[in-house]
């Protein structure tokens, strides 16, 4: 099958299939991926806190900081997915591969910047989110190797997001999935195993997430796997594609802060 074959059959699924079936069929699979997402803080908070008390609290410390991380991935990645289905049901392919290119560029980019920004405020921002002097050598411990995966986990957020928004939700949710898995299985190796203690469990979501970017990265760019094929010259740093996707975006991320307050 061409690629242009396989572009007709995805359009066809997504404009004619009935509405209910369309949603149930795309809605399962999120749920499932939002559910499996869970499990890095589950898996974490279950084997630190055998550890010590004060192990326990960092890592409920540094979860406001992966907060962050997830509310910048889903900012860009629904904001970007949104104008690429818009430009889909139009036809106009060439502008929602401009659209997920820049999409790509911006996850790396701020990515960077919180990494960056991290490790140098590192000490003052742990206490800013809460760390006693007991917990900061901890949350410290941890935070770095959450900053170090920050460009992946910025990038894995915003391809799951890109892959929904060509239907694409059962191959965004195996790269979820099996990093969630990989999680619960590499925490006890490093944290008890290795001996690494918080560190650990940090490096295990670190090398999780890492992996589940890879997934998501070979599905997105294989040769005819998408219809959106994404390249560094279609990369378009304007106004209007950033105010675009980040306008766009703006709901997720008050939605996603005005959640994490109720809780």
């Amino acid at each position: 099958m061409t690629q242009q074959d396989r572009t007709a059959v995805q359009y066809h699924k997504m404009t004619e299939t009935p509405i209910p079936r369309l949603i149930l069929s795309l809605a399962a699979p999120t749920i499932l991926s939002m559910l499996i997402t869970s499990i890095y803080n589950l898996a974490d908070t279950f084997f630190v806190g055998q550890i010590s008390t004060s192990a326990s609290g960092a890592v409920g410390v540094v979860f406001s900081l992966m907060n962050i991380i997830q509310a910048v991935g889903f900012t860009i990645g629904q904001g970007a997915s949104s104008l690429i289905s818009r430009r889909l049901g139009e036809k106009n392919y060439g502008r929602a591969n401009r659209i997920a290119s820049t999409a790509l560029l911006l996850a790396a980019a701020f990515g960077l910047i919180i990494l960056g920004v991290g490790l140098i405020f590192l000490d003052p921002f742990m206490r800013l989110l809460g760390a006693t002097e007991t917990m900061l050598p901890h949350a410290k411990a941890y935070a770095n190797y959450i900053l170090i995966a920050a460009p992946f986990m910025v990038i894995s957020f915003v391809l799951n997001n890109l892959l929904r928004a060509e239907g694409k939700i059962k191959y965004a949710m195996i790269g979820i999935s099996i990093g969630g898995l990989l999680n619960i299985g590499l925490d006890p190796l490093f944290i008890h195993t290795l001996g690494l203690g918080t560190a650990g469990a940090a490096i295990a979501t670190g090398i999780s997430q890492l992996v589940s970017a890879a997934i998501l990265l070979a599905a997105y760019f294989k040769k005819g796997f998408t219809v959106v094929q994404p390249s560094v010259g279609q990369i378009e740093i304007s106004g209007k594609m950033l105010l675009d996707i980040f306008k766009t975006g703006l709901p997720a991320l008050l939605r996603h802060f005005r959640n994490r307050i109720r809780a």
